[in-house]
């Protein structure tokens, strides 16, 4: 019974550990209210992911170049 006691417990920290994947600026820009907290989060600072910071940053600039550009 032991022997299973490292797998398990490798198992149960990779499961609690994939819930935290930093999202990718399509799954963002298919989201606007996440990208909107995440980007606040990013400008006050308790964001942790600055991966994510820049993802939801860029996908809001490229929002913003096309309603300049009329699109």
């Amino acid at each position: 019974m032991m022997k299973l006691a490292g797998p398990t417990a490798l198992v149960a920290t990779l499961l609690l550990c994939a819930c935290d994947v930093t999202k990718g600026k399509d799954e963002l820009a298919n989201s606007p209210q996440e990208m909107s907290r995440i980007l606040e989060a990013c400008s006050n600072g308790t964001h942790i992911d600055p991966q994510e910071c820049s993802n939801a940053k860029s996908v809001e600039n490229s929002r913003k170049l096309e309603q300049s550009l009329g699109r």
